[in-house]
């Protein structure tokens, strides 16, 4: 914190406008708390003027100040008085919380703890104006049901701390397998919907909600309804079809009805089912059939719901390859899951007045997308948000799937959050910040260290096409043997070493470094069970069976560590997690395993397919082997 004029907290009163609403009765309720556990000060608040002290005064504008945007904030200072002023009140808060980290208050982990230093006196801060250079600032978040009621509502705290003021859910998605990620805001809206009031945060309704909107069980009396698959058949499993007069009705009475009664939802997505399988029939097969159907959607809300935001997702060819002369509705928004599409949506809803376009994210913190192994994005999330300003989208909406990988992803969402108020902003800038409020006695080498960790080698799980035997992948020649092997084994103790000298002279608690040699320690694990898998296939190639199950023997061993520490991880680090995501990736991988250790080739090799229950025993039965085996 910057020394300036010192302030007594005895002498602070925290004053709002009568006619103040929620949210700005909650942030003079987080400033009142900040302070008090700073000072030990109960600081008073109060409505309208008060006589003496200093006063730090909240008031919303209403949109009087021309040169605030979206829910920034003016901070004016005058000789006994902190004026925080919004347009809107989600920007008093944000303005009360810029106030607090001001006087050194941190909230980097959703899991943690905010940083509340200790001061006997205040420093009276210099007046500021802030505006954030994008507009919606949010995540969609997997899984979303009573059973983890209390983690969403500590989410959502700590979402507003860091000035985010959006959150993307589904009132019931789709499972895409029996064990798959669970999102169903029903059961949680009557304890989260509060939360989100009293920040102010937008509630978007959309993340493939179809089902809801137009369930299976229409099927059976309008099969017409839905799609038609390339053989002429319908089939209930995938799209609807857009251009059956019946289905696009029946979909807009259902939207209609559910906009009247939740008027607390204020941006409401009509996306498809996850996935592919859209209509092949005639009618449907003509580009911008989907867009048509949404914009009648759009129509009838607008009478109902004028100031709802319809939003159009734009995501397979069926939604993306529009035609130029069919355009969205002005009370639209475009999500784009592609980059490549935005700009062409972008003159599309400039051209009609519409609300705009912004962007899904599947890398900051979807672990589905990731493999249940984030990265640490620090440069390619500022990149993604420069690039997202410059080309006038509102916002980022990252995925974030697996809330029990709470390190990795609470840091990409810091950064997210930091770029996303100030794109002019650099890493280093936000890393220094975070190393000097959670490593102060190492802060500077910790900065260093958490660079080259940004850059750690990791394994890219990404599916290859039609499932190749482990045979055929040519990284099994290159990346985990060799001279690129033992290159990023002596980036592993290079990082290890340096870990351990820091941990060796530094002042702060040991599990502040705990998670960070776990996460170097699970890429690791990673690397050495990709690599014996890639000794298996090079066995393979001399025909040697016994060198084969020796080496994939001991690829089981790294497998079963990292699935345990996956498996553990509630309550843990933060590190590893997402079973759900972790565990279908193991099982694909352990079916090539077990098709190499069978001395398979394309000639009979076995497709691979999701959750295939064979395998459940092979990871064990390699484990056991290798203890009764003799030659080990």
């Amino acid at each position: 914190m910057r020394r300036g004029k010192e302030l007594n907290p005895a002498e602070i009163r925290i004053v709002f406008t009568p006619s103040a609403g929620n949210v700005e009765h909650f942030a003079a309720e987080e400033l009142r708390s900040g302070i008090a556990r700073m000072t030990g000060v109960a600081v008073p608040v109060a409505t309208g003027k008060t006589d003496g002290g200093v006063s730090i005064e909240l008031e919303t504008l209403n949109g009087k100040d021309t040169e605030l945007r979206f829910d920034g904030f003016r901070i004016t200072v005058s000789e006994n008085r902190i004026h925080i002023a919004a347009n809107l009140p989600r920007g008093v808060l944000n303005g009360v919380y810029e106030l607090l980290e001001f006087w050194g208050c941190r909230w980097f982990f959703y899991q943690e703890q905010p940083v509340f230093p200790h001061w006997e006196h205040l420093s009276m801060p210099e007046s500021r104006t802030v505006n954030p250079d994008l507009e919606l600032r949010g995540v969609c978040i997997f899984p979303v049901n009573a059973e983890h009621r209390e983690d969403l509502r500590r989410i959502i705290g700590w979402l507003g701390w860091n000035r985010f003021n959006l959150l993307m859910t589904s009132v019931c998605r789709t499972k895409k397998r029996d064990n798959g990620w669970e999102v169903e805001w029903r059961q949680v809206e009557g304890e989260l919907l509060p939360e989100l009031r009293k920040r102010g945060m937008i509630l978007n309704i959309s993340e493939h909600s179809g089902r809801y909107f137009f369930p299976v069980s229409y099927f059976k009396e309008h099969p017409e309804w839905f799609a038609m698959n390339g053989e002429g058949k319908r089939f209930a499993t995938g799209q609807i079809c857009y251009s059956n007069e019946g289905a696009v009705q029946t979909l807009i009475r259902n939207f209609t009805e559910y906009a009247e009664k939740h008027p607390e939802v204020e941006i409401l997505g009509t996306w498809p089912e996850d996935g592919y399988g859209f209509c092949k029939c005639e009618h449907c097969r003509r580009p911008g059939t989907v867009l048509k159907a949404v914009n009648r959607i759009a129509d009838a809300l607008k009478i109902v719901r004028p100031r709802l935001t319809v939003e159009y997702l734009s995501y397979t060819s069926e939604t993306s390859e529009v035609p130029p002369d069919i355009l969205p509705r002005d009370n639209m928004s475009i999500l784009v899951a592609n980059m490549r599409v935005a700009e062409e949506w972008k003159k599309k809803s400039d051209a009609v007045g519409g609300r705009g376009v912004y962007r899904l994210h599947y890398h900051i913190t979807d672990n589905t997308a990731e493999r249940a192994n984030l990265a640490l994005r620090f440069h390619e999330i500022l990149d993604d948000c420069r690039e997202t300003k410059a080309g006038g989208l509102r916002g980022i909406i990252p995925f974030f799937i697996g809330i029990d990988t709470w390190w990795r992803s609470s840091l990409n969402l810091c950064f997210l959050s930091r770029f996303s108020w100030d794109v002019s902003k650099t890493v280093d800038e936000v890393l220094s910040d975070f190393c000097r409020n959670r490593y102060p006695s190492v802060a500077e080498r910790m900065k260093e260290l958490f660079l080259r960790l940004e850059k750690i080698p990791m394994v890219s799980q990404s599916r290859p096409p039609r499932w190749p035997l482990w045979q055929e992948w040519e990284s099994m020649r290159t990346e985990f043997s060799g001279p690129a092997w033992e290159k990023t084994q002596h980036t592993f103790e290079g990082l290890r070493q340096t870990l351990d000298e820091l941990m060796n002279v530094a002042s702060e608690p040991a599990e502040h470094f705990r998670p960070v040699m776990e996460f170097i320690e699970f890429q690791r694990r990673m690397f050495e069970a990709w690599h014996y898998r890639a000794l298996a296939v090079q066995a393979f190639g001399r025909n040697d069976r016994d060198a084969v199950r020796s080496c994939l023997e001991k690829t089981a061993e790294y497998e079963q560590e990292l699935a345990e520490q996956v498996r553990n991880s509630a309550g843990g680090s933060g590190v590893a997690g997402a079973w759900i995501d972790y565990e279908f990736f193991l099982n694909w991988r352990l079916q090539l395993d077990k098709q190499l250790l069978e001395m398979r080739t394309t000639e009979n090799m076995i497709p691979v397919t999701d959750e295939n229950p064979d395998v459940e025993l092979f990871l064990p039965g390699l484990l056991e082997n290798r203890k009764a085996s003799p030659r080990h």
